[in-house]
């Protein structure tokens, strides 16, 4: 009886290994952009942001960076409209939403933000 329940354990946790896992696609933008044809974008993490979570950062609905203590987000974004936010995990937003920040880029511009903690429910980036 414990054998037969231990065999289909095993068997489980082979079908459960070799199944693939789909990751979702992140959109990352070429190190190497032009900088006449796009912005910059700079997400800091403030230094009292916390240590036990980290900053999950969202470009256009997609995850470009996952900040841990002590880290930046410095990449080239197109010229245009972007919808910028930020999760923590652990997740601490009560609403599963965190708030939404809309830029819009110019050519040749640097905007840079800091992750912070505006109350103690909800994380936000603010403009420097």
């Amino acid at each position: 009886m414990i054998f037969s329940g231990l065999a289909l354990v095993a068997i489980a946790c082979t079908l459960v290994a070799t199944s693939p896992i789909n990751a979702a696609e992140v959109k990352t933008y070429p190190s190497g952009a032009d900088s006449t044809g796009s912005a910059r974008l700079i997400v800091n993490r403030s230094g009292n942001f916390g240590v036990d979570e980290t900053m999950n950062l969202f470009v256009d609905g997609s995850e470009v960076a996952v900040l841990a203590y002590d880290e930046s987000y410095d990449a080239p974004l197109p010229a245009g409209k972007h919808v910028l936010a930020i999760g923590t995990t652990p997740e601490t937003f009560s609403d599963g939403t965190p708030k939404r920040l809309t830029i819009t880029a110019e050519p040749g511009k640097t905007y840079t933000f800091t992750a912070v903690w505006p109350d103690p429910e909800r994380a936000g980036l603010i403009e420097n």
